[in-house]
């Protein structure tokens, strides 16, 4: 089952949003569909810390806290999707540990070997870990599972040289660095794009919302949000936009530079931009 997002910018257009409150409010809304449900039939809640697939959805103030009281109210596992977050694009290691919470599964992906390799994997608790076992009793007992790739050495090998770098050359703090520096230059498009309808993201995972008018925040056309990224590429520059995860909003630019990108990497990005949204919308 789903449940609605958490996207600030568009609390206008959800019936009974509460607007000084919004972060809680849409907390809330998944508490009703877990009662809708029955609680007694919800094993677990997956979330991404910052939603990529709805358009770079920034959680706001008190969305997550209030997340995990629901979790433990109803004793309903909370599994943190990173793949996308995962391993430095927030500017710390995994994306939930901006808001202070604490998950009984990650699970992470590409970035664990900066898709040099192949790798994902899953992170529990040991509370959760021992479920799967057949005698938790048992120190020297494991989960046994079957596995193809089982035992393949070259992603963990890819894995571990990749979070030795990242700590050696503290692409931690360069991408938090790097990411607001980002976020300045794209709020300062917006002052000379009026199509860009709000500018937000955390660390280097961002997003400019496209939008036809700022005041009623119409959507802009999606054929015209991929004529922004045909003209990047053209130049380039790869950035990516929304895939209907919403529907109706496919109209946010997404930006997910390398974790070691400098101000020149970002001004150029910017840049190619600001030249595809001066071509595309006049």
């Amino acid at each position: 089952m789903r449940v609605p997002h958490c996207l600030e910018y568009r609390a206008y257009q959800q019936e009974g949003a509460d607007l000084e409150n919004y972060g809680e409010w849409a907390a809330d809304q998944i508490e009703k569909v877990i009662l809708a449900e029955g609680p007694d039939t919800v094993g677990g809640l997956c979330l991404e810390p910052v939603t990529a697939g709805g358009g770079v959805i920034v959680p706001p103030k008190g969305y997550w806290e209030r997340v995990q009281e629901i979790c433990k109210k109803y004793d309903i596992l909370l599994h943190i999707d990173e793949v996308v977050c995962g391993v430095g694009r927030t500017g710390t290691w995994f994306g939930y540990q901006h808001y202070g919470i604490k998950p009984d599964m990650v699970t992470m992906a590409k970035g664990v070997a900066s898709g040099y390799a192949a790798i994902a994997c899953l992170v529990t608790t040991e509370e959760v870990f021992n479920m799967f076992k057949d005698n938790a009793a048992d120190p020297m007992n494991y989960f046994r599972d079957i596995s193809t790739f089982g035992g393949c050495t070259a992603g963990p090998a890819a894995a571990i040289e990749n979070m030795r770098i990242i700590e050696d050359e503290d692409l931690l703090g360069n991408t938090a660095k790097m990411g607001d520096y980002m976020l300045d230059q794209l709020n300062a498009l917006s002052e000379k794009h009026a199509v860009i309808g709000q500018a937000r993201g955390k660390g280097l995972f961002l997003g400019a919302e496209l939008v036809k008018d700022r005041t009623t925040r119409e959507p802009m056309d999606e054929a015209k949000v991929q004529a922004v990224v045909r003209d990047c590429m053209e130049q380039g520059v790869i950035i990516g936009a929304t895939n209907r995860s919403l529907p109706g909003l496919n109209n946010t630019l997404c930006f997910s530079p390398a974790l070691i990108a400098t101000k020149d990497d970002i001004n150029q990005i910017v840049s190619a931009v600001d030249g595809a949204l001066g071509r595309v919308f006049g």
